[in-house]
């Protein structure tokens, strides 16, 4: 009897650990650095597990002093995916293509993980502007092009654009990207 309780001992934080997720990516993979941006009105960074998909969650709001809000998201285990809302505040000159194409390439700096291009990110973007038809009066979404892509694993990433409707809402532009998984 003796044995078999000493060999439970042995066996139990075994058993125990069996549920510990083991990711590809840590939850120390994204690092909480401070933004740098004379702009920047105030920022926060929040971090948590997510027990419906196991994985990582690693956000940071910025609050500009504009009024505009960027939220990046960092969710990872065995994927990484990034995301990069910005929400515009009534400022029509602020949704002109340049000014997208860099909030966007401004937010792509906030990523951990960042695939190369055949073409430059900006000019992939303005790209899918002009396929579209980037009106700031109207919705788009779409995905852009993985034959762009340089890296040695599965990427995914596109942009969508939702129009304020009123002078009280905000306009938001979301790019998003993930790599990894099949």
């Amino acid at each position: 009897m003796k044995n078999l309780m000493i060999s439970l001992l042995f066996v139990f934080p075994v058993a125990c650990n069996a549920e510990v997720v083991n990711c590809q990516y840590n939850e120390f993979f994204v690092e909480e650095t401070t933004p740098i941006d004379k702009n920047i009105q105030r920022f926060e960074w929040k971090r948590y597990h997510d027990p419906d998909s196991d994985e990582y969650v690693a956000t940071l709001k910025i609050i500009y002093e504009n009024a505009n809000i960027a939220v990046i998201e960092h969710k990872y285990c065995d994927m990484y995916n990034f995301e990069y809302t910005y929400s515009i505040d009534k400022d029509s000159k602020a949704l002109s293509k340049t000014n997208i194409v860099q909030y966007i390439t401004e937010g792509f700096k906030q990523s951990k993980l960042k695939p190369e291009f055949k073409m430059k990110l900006d000019k992939i973007i303005l790209q899918a502007l002009n396929q579209h038809k980037y009106d700031a009066k109207n919705y788009f979404s779409t995905g852009l092009p993985v034959d762009q892509v340089i890296y040695n694993d599965n990427v995914e990433y596109g942009i969508e654009y939702i129009p304020g409707k009123n002078k009280s809402v905000v306009s938001t532009l979301i790019f998003h990207m993930s790599i990894g998984g099949h």
